[in-house]
Parts: C-alpha cells; structure tokens; sequence
C-alpha cells in the first residue's frame, strides 16, 4: 500500500513538471510568434516615424536657410522667397539675440495670433529652450504642451558678425495632423491600423485600436514630436487575438487530456496489478480450500472401506451407516469436482449449456434429493415450498440441478445448522428458486461480492468450501438469461434467489409436464408444502 501511494505521489510530481514544461513551451512558442508579428510591425512603426521626421527637419533646414540669408530687419521677406513643400507647416519664424530676447518676428497668421505667439514665446517657451548651453548650428526641437495646445518649436544656434543668435520656428502642429501625417502614416496596402497619441495617451490622430489588444506596437518620435508616440496594430490583430485564446484553450485541453491519460494509465496499470495480486492470493486459497475439500471425503471412503475390507465391522447396524457414510462422502466428492470442471470450462471459455424445455421443480426436486445425505451429515431441516402451478423453463438441467445444490450446500453451511427453506415460486413473470438459511446473514459490504469468484466472506472465513458455488450460480443465471441475487431476510438468516425466464407452453404441454410430488425422495428429512 505504500509502495502504491509512493509510486502514485512520484507520478504526480512527474505529471505537474511535465504539465509546467509543457504549458511553459506552447507559451515560448506562442510569445516567438507574437514577437515576430511584433518586430515586423515595429519596423514598420520606425520607417513612418523617420519618414515623417525627414520631413520636418527638411522644413527646418529650408526656413533657417531662408532666415540666414535675410537681414534681421527684413526677416518679413523670407515668406517671399520660394521655400519647399515641407516648409508649409512653419508658421512663425523669431530671432533671438544672445540674451534671448526677440530681435526679430515675422509670421503667416493674422495680427491676433501673431501677438499671442510672440507672448507665449517670450514668457514660457525662450526659459524651456536652454538656450546658452546650445552647440552652434546643431538643430533643436522642443514639443511641448502649452495651455491645452501642443507647440512643436525648431531652432539652432548661430554666430553672425560675431554675435551669437538663435534661429526660432514654429510648425503649426494642426497643420502638421491635417496636412502632413496622413499621407506619411496611412497605411499603404490597408493592413494596419495606424494612431498618434501624446504624453496621456489621449489620441491625436487615427482611430481607436482598442480590438487589438495585445498586438498594438507603440514607438515614440526620437527628436521631434517626441511628446508623441506612434501606435501600429495588424488589422488582423482581433482574429489573431481570438485564435490566440482559442488556441491556448485546446492547446491547455490537449495537454490536460494527455496528461489525465497517461495518469489514468498508470492508475489503471496499478489497479490491474494489485487486481491480479490479490487474485493470485484468491486462487492459491482456492486450492487449498479444494485440496482440503478433497482430501476430507477421501479420508473418510478410504477409511471406512479399508474397516469394511478387513471385515472388522461384525455389526451389520455399523456395515450399513459405513457404507452411508461411503456414498455420502462419494457424493459429496462428485459434487465437489463437478464444480471445479464447471469453473475450469468457464476459466477456458469452453462451457456450453444445452437448453431444454423442461420443469423447474423436477429439477429442484432432484437436487434435493441427490443433497439428502449432506444434510443428514449436517443436521439441517429442510423444507420446500411451492408456489404456482407451472414451472416451465428453458434451461440445462444439469447445470441448475448443481446450482440448486451449491444454494442448498452454502444455505447450510452458513446457517450454521439452522432449518433451510427452499421456495419454487412460479406465480411472477419469472420462474424464482429461493434458497433460504436462518443463521446470522450476510454482512451488508459483502452483499454485492458474494456472487465473485473464489470470495468468501470474512465472519465465516472458518467455513469449509471452494469459494466457486456462488459464482458458477450467478454464471448459469446469466447465462440462463435470467438473475441471481443475495439478501438479508426479514426476521434473521439470509435468502439466494435464482431467477429464470418463464416458457410460456401450450395447455397441453402444460398439462402434460405437471409434477408429480410422490416421486420426492427422502420424505422423511424432508417437509413439502404446496401453495
């Protein structure tokens, strides 16, 4: 048993690091998969990104060319010389002296915007730029969120005549949403969904991709827009997401299911083991318990025919009980050996049963009286009742003539002497032979066992027998097409009943096949009662 237990602990153990290392595989594999689908969509995410950068530093190289060829009282003109298309985003332009104060303005908005912008310029954007500590003609860029606005500010450094100056220009960021991000981020061959979203992750351009999941890839503009962040999602992304979960569902099921089979088969492998374990410890008793049988009626024939050769016996009284106890005993051995070729040709699958029509209660009758002697030998009183008037049933009369016997046999041993009734019954829709003893019945967890083969139940484990009767009982009711039962009776003792198909014969057969009970044998340790 502990052997048992061990071995099933350590499978286990075995089956939850199996399972582990099995779940933790299909995860890399599932994660490999994603990360693909991931690096592909990030390298998307980073081509757009520069893209869209290129461009506004192109426009911030057009516009501070333009502003260094000006003069800085004539800086108004730069919106008269042909600039490039990327340049079309810049909205206000400023030069700055080296202590950061405006030496010189012009813009593209109306006179309203203009003044707001240089205030804005000068009261919070110039103390965010940082101005002294900048590498001359190296670009900048400043993204902030000014109000509820957000301002995307480009300038340098410069040395003119010998003073150092800063270049300003301000890319209307509407502009740059309305005009310059989509033809740049719309996807090309429709599938991606694209989005721009800022610092709250509130988003400024492109649709929701809240379906997607898990597969949205986010990558933040390096110098410019920086306060912004690109976000990329397959428009596949809610399928994938599905077949994501559907498939670590099966996958988790598969597992759990090879699992669960390889653990019942190893349940079932020590479950038929110790079956066949104790089976072999049931087939050793069993011919020990026959060898005993055996030798016990030989004994006695041996020895009471020796007394009976030798001529030792005078009294003719003690020669006939002799010569009783020699067919009683002989009888005894028969039935014995009997049932141990039946339970060999059952063991073989080599038993046939030849079905006749024939009468029940003949056939119990016989039984009865082939037993007599058993009895006497025991000193148990038996009676037979009978119920009904018909007993017909298709059977082979051999084989429930020895079933009746093996009822009556363990009736009497297990009622430990007390009276053993035999009823026929023939009134139901089956024909029933009920064997019944008066002595302390059948244990409740013993009930459903009684009927399997070599067991015998633990109180009366001192009681001599095969363990075999009961189950060559039950074979022949199944094999009758019939039942066989066992219970505790009402008032004490226990009751084995042998149910069989009724035939329903024509009157004339019925007639004819009627039985006739002066033929029982033995009426003098028998008692008959006809219901």
């Amino acid at each position: 048993m502990f052997i048992r237990r061990a071995v099933l602990a350590l499978l286990a153990v075995a089956l939850i690091i199996v399972g582990y290392l099995s779940f933790k595989n299909v995860a890399q594999f599932q994660r490999l998969g994603e990360r693909s689908i991931a690096n592909s969509t990030l390298w998307l995410a980073q081509a757009k990104v520069k893209r869209l950068e290129e461009q506004i530093i192109k426009s911030d190289q057009e516009i501070f060319r333009a502003i260094e060829q000006q003069e800085v009282r004539h800086l108004e003109r730069v919106w008269q010389e042909p600039l490039g298309e990327h340049s079309a985003s810049v909205h206000d332009v400023a030069v700055l002296d080296s202590d950061g104060e405006i030496i010189g303005f012009t813009s593209r908005a109306d006179r309203s915007q203009r003044w707001r912008f240089r205030r804005l310029l000068k009261k919070r954007v110039v103390p965010d730029l940082a101005l002294p500590g900048l590498r001359l003609d190296r670009l900048y860029h400043l993204h902030r969120t000014y109000g509820d606005r957000s301002y995307l500010i480009s300038y340098k450094a410069i040395r003119r005549q010998g003073r150092r100056m800063y270049l300003i220009a301000h890319h209307d960021t509407r502009y740059l949403l309305h005009h310059v991000l989509p033809p740049v981020l719309t996807s090309e061959s429709g599938n991606e969904w694209l989005n721009v979203v800022d610092e709250n992750n509130r988003r400024v351009f492109g649709q929701s991709l809240r379906e997607a999941g898990d597969y949205v890839v986010g990558y933040r503009f390096p110098t410019t827009l920086y306060a912004w962040r690109l976000q990329i999602a397959p428009t596949a992304a809610p399928l994938l997401e599905a077949q994501v979960r559907s498939s670590r569902f099966i996958q988790a099921a598969l597992i759990f299911l090879s699992l669960f089979v390889i653990f019942g088969a190893v349940v079932y492998s020590l479950f038929t083991a110790d079956q066949q374990r104790r089976l072999a410890g049931l087939k050793s008793d069993f011919i020990a318990n026959v060898s005993h049988e055996l030798k016990t009626p030989l004994s006695v024939i041996r020895m009471f025919a020796e007394m009976l050769l030798t001529k030792r016996v005078a009294d003719k009284n003690k020669e006939e009980a002799y010569l009783e106890t020699i067919c009683r005993e002989s009888e005894r051995l028969s039935n014995l050996i009997q049932n141990v070729l039946d339970f060999a040709a059952l063991e073989r699958g080599k038993q046939h049963y030849e079905l006749e029509v024939g009468d029940v209660l003949i056939v119990v009758q016989r039984a009865l009286d082939t037993f007599r002697y058993r009895l006497e030998q025991l000193g148990a009183q038996l009676t037979l009742q009978v119920k009904g008037d018909t007993f017909l049933s298709r059977m082979d009369e051999q084989s429930i003539l020895l079933s009746v016997i093996n009822l009556v046999d363990n009736a009497a041993k297990y009622g430990e002497g007390t009276e053993v009734t035999v009823t026929v019954d023939g009134t139901g829709e089956e024909l029933r032979i009920e064997v019944r003893d008066r002595g302390p019945g059948i244990p409740e967890e013993d009930l459903k066992r009684v009927f399997e083969r070599f067991y015998r139940t633990g109180t009366r484990s001192t009681v001599r027998g095969s363990g075999i009767g009961l189950s060559l009982v039950n074979h022949t009711a199944n094999a009758h097409h019939g039942r066989a039962w066992a219970e505790n009776a009402e008032g004490g003792g226990a009751r084995v009943i042998l149910a069989l198909p009724r035939y329903r014969a024509p009157d004339s057969e019925a007639s004819a096949a009627h039985p006739d009970f002066d033929s029982m044998k033995g009426l003098d340790m028998v008692d008959i009662h006809h219901g």
